[in-house]
């Protein structure tokens, strides 16, 4: 964050900081009109001077995300702020912008609507409405004719920190359920929710439910309210412009974090877990905990940050003091190969080691050494034991049983060597470099001239990047950590400069997938949207195909719904999934200026973000049709379960076909289990089946819900998603509703009626319409 600049008096002597904040806050705004907003690098200010909202970036050549920054510090404090708006990436500051249409705020980026909120609560549309900048850093949506009406309001969706009188849990003005923080880095994820159980409890966990950390926030701290359903942070100090303090949530603990004046620094008020033997990421990562219960760093490696090391503060870890033989280092080489250091007497291993299938101490070590991300190695009775990119949880025992782990360790870089050379050898050299530039010279025009050829043949509009084949194939560290293997090809995770951690898919050669590789291209080139996977850029290389995607951290949505060993998907969540799924879809089939067809929405093609944020991908099979086209598809494209009867029938195919898909999704997110697994007991063998006449016959529904949900649902809103999947799946696609009015149900603005059962599926029932499902019955 930049200093408050300085405002001078008549007298020449500078204003103190109070009427400093005055000065500016007097000539900055702090409330957006329907039909206004604020563009490129404008701001608001809250009329105290404190907040300042804006597009603003993390860092030097990062995207730009909507956000609100402390204005009331120096500039020693650093960038200050706290993130919201779904944390959606601005790639070009001068064409954003955050306007108000209606009742509700959209982020814009060259025209195109990349977010938008939505309205809280089940009143009447306001006549008209206004978003203005609280003095807490609160942005709220009001209705203009009523102010303590809240339709919408930035503290129901924190990041990774909040504000004092931001809650956790429960929000009854605004009825936003479950506000929790999310912390989310490079390789793993963290969360703080409210355990209403417990009086001011909380639960920190990380990677889902990999661990699981409870604790309790200090009376002065928080307010309970709604029976513990909800906490509000208190601010524990009178408000005044030069204080500032937050709740801020790092990977496996939470932190109360005050600005102080006398010391010049941020101090924590409050910590938990309090030290390193009660939390596993206390010593940040390559920290170790050691046995007198302090943090340290092991030999090669010293303090990311000193000073915060000097206070207590170690969430920011240990760095290495030398690097890794394998790195680049600005063309230098390092002295030696790089080697291990033994860990002894450890307590246990280390967080999140991999099974690999060496057999020996050696082969183990040197399947560490083979993969450059790999930084330790473990072989013990259970086998080879690799860590990837960093440690955490590294704990001296104080007690047998012991372990021992290797660290992978560097080596200094291999100074220029000097001194006078034979003029032979100089001459020798000479000649050699160049005859071997020449050759070098000759062959980088002819690849120059073979791969612009190459590139010139997938040309788009947008702002896609042409990557060179070798800085991708650097990137993912030679192909080598892949992420999953669909029908086209395979996904791989990859690094690129400026730490964009990507995902990649190499396609099986261009010669059969061309199609997909040009309807990817073409497709993802000219749309941007928040549900829409970012295609950053592409690469080629004779018959090798390369799509750059932005990494998705909680993968495709298949592998939460199906897999038994992931974390459960609250009712909220998927409720919240199945609108975003359908707001990607309106917005291809209605909002482009052609008509986009997906062709293949199945739960493989619907990623998730850091945050659960739903991103439709894979746009192979797409198809674009003109807005005004009578056009269809006649070609088969998709997956069998999800296609629509049309498909099969051969019939034109239109966007109907992916509402029909959509239907399935819903229906598969309701219940957790694949829709074309076949019902071993009770009436009905089909599950869409089923669901359509329990829907049509006035049955409970609670028994469609995933059953590892034991009944926690809104049933109102379960009434709600299983009326429009039952809509979406009707076997004439004039029956079907439009994404649009899909998203206008799903929101509640709409009405969804009980649709009939589709007739096709009348072939399918076995016994009577009165069957029972049960959740065991399926094969």
């Amino acid at each position: 964050m930049e200093a408050v600049k300085r405002v001078c008096s008549p007298s020449g002597a500078p204003m103190p900081l109070g009427d400093t904040l005055l000065a500016v806050s007097a000539s900055a705004r702090d409330t957006i009109l329907t039909g206004d907003g604020i563009y490129g690098n404008q701001t608001l200010v809250s009329k105290n001077g404190v907040f300042e909202l804006g597009f603003f970036s993390p860092g030097p050549d990062i995207y730009h995300f909507l956000g609100v920054q402390l204005t009331n510090l120096p500039a020693i404090a650093g960038h200050n702020r706290f993130w919201f708006g779904d944390r959606v990436c601005i790639t070009d500051l001068s064409s954003a912008a955050l306007e108000l249409f209606g009742d509700r705020l959209c982020i814009m980026e060259a025209g195109a609507n990349l977010w938008g909120t939505t309205v809280a609560g089940d009143g009447p549309p306001p006549a008209t409405a206004a978003a203005v900048l609280l003095d807490t850093g609160n942005l709220v949506v009001t209705d203009q004719a009523n102010s303590s009406r809240i339709l919408w309001q930035s503290f129901d969706f924190p990041g990774d920190a909040l504000l004092p009188g931001a809650r956790l849990g429960f929000d009854k003005d605004t009825g936003k359920k479950n506000i929790s923080l999310t912390y989310t880095d490079s390789w793993y994820n963290g969360s703080l929710a409210v355990d209403p159980s417990r009086k001011n409890g909380f639960v920190l966990t990380v990677d889902g439910r990999d661990v699981v950390i409870p604790g309790t926030f200090p009376d002065w701290m928080v307010s309970s309210q709604e029976n513990g359903s909800s906490l509000v942070l208190l601010l524990n100090h009178p408000r005044r412009p030069d204080f500032s303090e937050h709740l801020q949530l790092h990977l496996g603990q939470v932190s109360l974090r005050s600005w102080s004046d006398s010391r010049g620094r941020w101090v924590d008020r409050w910590t938990f877990p309090s030290d390193c033997k009660s939390g596993p990421f206390f010593c940040g990562r390559f920290g170790v905990c050691k046995s007198n219960g302090r943090c340290g760093c092991f030999e090669g490696f010293e303090p990311s940050k000193p000073s915060e090391w000097q206070i207590g503060y170690f969430v920011n870890g240990c760095s290495r003091s030398l690097p890794l033989s394998c790195v680049t280092n600005n063309g230098h080489q390092t002295l030696h190969d790089d080697s291990f250091v033994p860990l002894h007497r450890l307590q246990g291993l280390p967080y999140n080691p991999q099974d690999d299938s060496a057999e020996s101490t050696e082969d183990c070590r040197e399947s560490c050494l083979s993969k450059c991300y790999c930084v330790a190695y473990a072989y013990e009775y259970s086998g080879c034991k690799l860590w990837y990119n960093i440690l955490y949880n590294v704990s001296a025992a104080t007690r047998p049983p012991y372990s021992k782990v290797y660290v992978r360790l560097g080596s200094e870089l291999r100074p220029p060597k000097k001194g006078l050379q034979t003029i032979g050898i100089v001459l020798l050299v000479v000649g050699l470099a160049g005859i071997t530039c020449l050759v070098l010279i000759l062959a980088a025009l002819w690849t120059y001239r073979r791969d612009l050829l190459t590139c010139r043949k997938f040309q788009v509009e947008g702002p896609l990047s042409v990557y060179p084949y070798a800085q991708v194939k650097r990137a993912t560290r030679n192909f080598s950590d892949k992420l999953g293997e669909g029908g086209f090809g395979c996904v791989f995770r990859g690094a690129m400069p400026g730490s964009t951690v990507v995902a990649v898919k190499r396609l099986k050669g261009l010669g059969h997938a061309d199609k997909q590789f040009r309807a990817e291209v073409q497709t993802l080139g000219v749309i941007q949207h928040t549900n829409i996977v970012r295609l950053l850029g592409f690469s080629v290389k004779g018959n090798t195909g390369l799509l750059v995607y932005e990494y998705m951290a909680n993968g495709s949505l298949d592998s939460h719904l199906f897999s038994e060993h992931s974390a459960l998907l609250t009712w909220d969540l998927r409720y919240r999934i199945a609108l975003g799924i359908a707001k990607g879809l309106a917005y291809l089939h209605e909002e482009c200026e052609n008509c986009i067809i997906h062709c293949d929405i199945k739960p493989e093609n619907i990623l998730l973000d850091a945050e659960f944020g739903v991103k439709i991908a894979d746009f192979g099979m797409a198809k674009l049709l003109g807005r005004e086209s009578n056009s269809a598809l006649t070609t088969i494209r998709g997956t069998m379960g999800y296609l629509a009867p049309e498909w099969v029938s051969g019939q034109r195919i239109t966007k109907k076909a992916d509402v029909y898909s959509f239907g399935i999704v819903l229906l598969e997110i309701i219940s957790g289990r694949r829709s074309t697994t076949r019902l071993k007991s009770g009436g009905h063998r089909y599950f869409p089946l089923y669901a359509a006449a329990q829907l049509n016959e006035g049955e409970d529904l609670l028994p469609l819900l995933d059953h590892r949900l034991e009944g926690n649902a809104n049933v109102k809103e379960l009434d709600v998603a299983c009326r429009v999947a039952c809509w979406c799946i009707q076997d004439e696609e004039s029956n079907r509703p439009s994404m649009g009015q899909v998203v206008r149900m799903l929101e509640g603005v709409l009405n969804a009626e009980i649709p009939p059962v589709p007739s096709s599926f009348m072939d399918l029932v076995d016994g009577e319409n009165s069957g029972t499902y049960s959740e065991e019955g399926f094969e």
